[in-house]
């Protein structure tokens, strides 16, 4: 009998005894003594999204209409509104249908999650659900204790949730905290209603999928189905073993080995409530009549200082363990654990959890594991790397494209290990991939593993290397004083022979051309009247103002925009191409972004990253807005043009809208944002970054001349800044030319007898004979 202990509110508690006696009853006649929901809460954005309206839209709705619902949360720059308010208030407009009850559902999500971590209000309303996917029938309570005696039950049913161990499940119950406040309660009223409407599971599917996808607003670096579906193929096909993840999150990992036809799976996880949602997705798992069932075993735990499995037990070992972390137990474990490929720094945390994988793992299982760029090279980890290859325990590392694993800026790497075997001589190769160039490089990846592996059996070197994307390199030619594994440092160079004469003059052809449009480009101002300074256009009676007077009066809106996840560099996708290099391609749901440098340089929009889900506080630009960056050595102030149009600025910006262009000109406010004087007042006298500067707009006080001067000034300023985009564009040209007059001669000497040089791995030494 096992007993659990449950906090229902901070007065009552419940005992319920799992595997000896029927769960309480809910009395079926009983009404409910008081309504303990709470309000649901949304933002303008919000209110935009289930409008089907643009966000100024909801805001010109807040001024006009009187009756509109006052705010009851939030903040003056985002405020929050009662839902049920709202739709009341949308439904007498007639401005939009009822709001589906997935939609109040995650709102309601977002509104617990205020007072409570995400993945528990996620792991609690996970429990209801797959109460209610068993007893499809049952009515939701809307009092207290009534909701407190259902989730009784719900505990009692996950107990005994098909596939899953009883120690595991009893472990993950009895740890299980929380106090049905206002909004759970009103989490798990939604959440019924949504069952009732949509069906429990396709309703925990898509809250998970929904969370999961918010990115670093979910506190959680979730692995991307897709990548996780990768490595568990590059593991090999499912035997009957266990398929085991250390630092399993919210179960991914377990989920893909479980879709791949493992039939056992097992997990550890620290936090409590990521533990019980991956067991969570597992029991929903086993419901699919469709799937497989699966036995799975989750435990709550520091895998490297407390694993809960026994070691060299796992059939395969999967998963993206921890970055970075100094706090994974170095002074407690570097006497307690036999290192038997080194003793890992305290800085080399995922060398720990490379060897930890490695001792869990069968002899001759393998360990698929995510890691950083960093694993491959940091000094620290040299001696066990060396290890790792001269026991033939590293089979392969692949660099991904930067940015497809979720939320990581960095290209991160795939380690293909292998526990070795007994009196098992070590390969003598290990596969060096890098797939950054590829959009997605999954067929890519499983492709140069199949012949990787085909190689390996055959003993033949059959494998095609592929110039500047994957070469099987000999174990001892890695075993340098550096054993830098990264893998671009090791692949061949791109077998193109120089570059041709006529491409050549076509680019000799557009240098001369573009010097002679600029000889004629070179501005002439001295002609047009000087700006007065501040006192005299005061004495003359031209109204000064600074552009936060300007903001509260309507003639502009500044916004600083919030903090984005951006993860790739649009650059990367045209990597040495200039002028007018097409834009990238953008992914389901992705968008570029404008940043500083981008207004420094003058190029166009260069990083690409997630949409903004909120779109009040990110709204995309337009033409005519002048962007300026928060911290510069020199300031560029710059006007918006056709070509950064619909991208986002980036929060090193900041974003200045001039709303009535009859008042102040945006090519006038730039070229004044610009100038010394414009400069000197926008710089913080009490902030500064070294050589640069923290740069605040609001304090500027621009010059209101009249309207016609303001656009001559204007029009002058543009014709300076149209002179400025196209010295940068000569100077890149001539550096294309450069180069590849360069790569010119280069072809000519591998022609005349250089053929191997274009073998070399790239990054690698020459010997240079005196």
């Amino acid at each position: 009998m096992i007993q659990i202990l449950r906090y229902c509110d901070p007065v009552h508690r419940t005992r319920i005894h799992v595997g000896s006696t029927a769960p309480p009853e809910l009395p079926e006649d009983e009404e409910p003594r008081s309504m303990t929901t709470g309000r649901l809460e949304v933002t303008a954005a919000d209110i935009a999204r289930l409008a089907e309206v643009k966000p100024t839209a909801v805001s010109n709705w807040r001024k006009r209409h009187d009756d509109f619902p006052q705010p009851v949360g939030g903040t003056d720059r985002s405020p929050r509104f009662d839902l049920a308010e709202v739709e009341e208030w949308l439904g007498r407009q007639g401005k939009a249908r009822r709001i589906a009850v997935a939609e109040r559902l995650w709102q309601s999500f977002e509104s617990a999650r205020a007072g409570s971590a995400a993945e528990d209000a996620l792991a609690l309303t996970g429990l209801l659900l797959f109460h209610l996917h068993h007893h499809p029938g049952v009515q939701s309570p809307r009092d207290k204790a009534g909701l407190v005696r259902l989730m009784e039950r719900a505990e009692h049913t996950f107990a005994e949730a098909p596939g899953g161990t009883v120690g595991s499940l009893g472990e993950l119950l009895s740890s299980l905290q929380y106090e049905l406040g206002t909004r759970l309660l009103s989490l798990l009223v939604t959440a019924t209603e949504a069952a009732a409407a949509d069906g429990a599971r396709t309703t925990f599917d898509d809250l998970c999928a929904r969370f999961l996808h918010q990115g670093p607003r979910s506190s959680l670096a979730a692995t991307p189905r897709e990548l996780a579906d990768l490595m568990v193929a590059l593991a090999g096909p499912p035997t009957d073993g266990v398929v085991l993840d250390a630092s399993c999150g919210s179960g991914t990992f377990l989920l893909a080995a479980s879709d791949a036809g493992a039939t056992r799976v097992q997990g550890q996880e620290l936090s409590h409530s990521l533990a019980l949602l991956t067991a969570l997705r597992m029991a929903f798992h086993n419901t699919d009549p469709a799937a497989t069932a699966v036995s799975f075993d989750v435990h709550t735990g520091d895998f490297l200082r407390r694993p809960a499995f026994r070691p060299g037990r796992a059939a395969a070992v999967v998963g993206h363990p921890p970055f970075a972390d100094r706090n994974w137990g170095h002074e407690e474990l570097v006497n307690h654990v036999g290192w038997e490929y080194g003793i890992p720094s305290r800085g080399e945390s995922e060398l720990a959890w490379i060897q930890q994988a490695l001792t869990h793992a069968a002899p001759g299982a393998p360990v698929v594991l995510l890691l950083p760029p960093a694993v491959a090279l940091r000094p620290s980890g040299r001696r066990i790397r060396q290890e790792l290859l001269r026991r033939g325990a590293l089979r392969a590392v692949i660099s991904l494209p930067a940015g497809y694993a979720a939320h990581y800026a960095l290209a991160l790497q795939i380690w293909v290990l292998r526990r070795p075997e007994q009196d098992e001589l070590p390969p003598a190769r290990v596969l060096l991939a890098d797939s950054g160039e590829e959009q997605d490089p999954r067929m890519l990846i499983q492709d140069l593993w199949a012949r990787y592996v085909a190689a390996a059996e055959d003993d033949s070197s059959s494998f095609p290397e592929r110039p500047g994307v994957a070469r099987l390199v000999p174990v001892m030619d890695l075993l340098d004083d550096e054993v830098d594994l990264t893998p671009r440092r090791h692949l061949p160079q791109s077998a193109a022979l120089g570059v041709s004469a006529e491409t050549l003059d076509a680019d000799r052809t557009a240098v001369d051309q573009t010097l002679r449009a600029l000889r004629s480009a070179l501005p002439s101002v001295g002609a047009l009247p000087g700006l007065p300074d501040l006192t005299e256009a005061a004495r003359a009676g031209v109204r000064v103002a600074t552009l936060a007077e300007l903001a509260k009066s309507g003639v502009v809106v500044l916004r600083r925009p919030a903090h984005t996840e951006r993860h790739r560099s649009a650059a990367d996708v045209h990597r040495g191409q200039t002028g007018s290099a097409p834009p990238p391609t953008l992914g389901p749901g992705e968008a570029l972004f404008l940043t500083a440098r981008d207004v420094v340089t003058g190029r166009p929009p260069s990083e690409v990253g997630p949409a903004p889900d909120d779109i009040v506080q990110h709204q995309p630009v337009r033409v005519g807005d002048v962007l300026l960056p928060v911290t510069a050595r020199n300031v560029v102030a710059r006007v918006a043009t056709a070509e950064d149009a619909d991208a986002y600025p980036a929060a090193t910006l900041h974003h200045i809208r001039v709303a009535n262009t009859d008042i102040l000109d945006p090519w006038y406010l730039a070229g004044f944002l610009s100038s010394v004087e414009g400069a000197h007042q926008a710089a913080s006298t009490t902030s500064s970054l070294g050589s640069h500067t923290r740069l605040d707009p609001r304090r500027v006080r621009v010059p209101l001349f009249p309207i016609d001067r303001q656009r001559a000034y204007g029009a002058a300023f543009r014709t300076v800044a149209d002179f400025s985009r196209l010295l940068r564009t000569a100077h890149e040209m001539g550096q294309d030319l450069a180069r590849d007059a360069t790569e010119a001669v280069a072809g000519a000497l591998r022609g005349r007898g250089g053929g191997e040089a274009h073998d070399a791995p790239a990054g690698a030494r020459a010997d240079v004979a005196p």
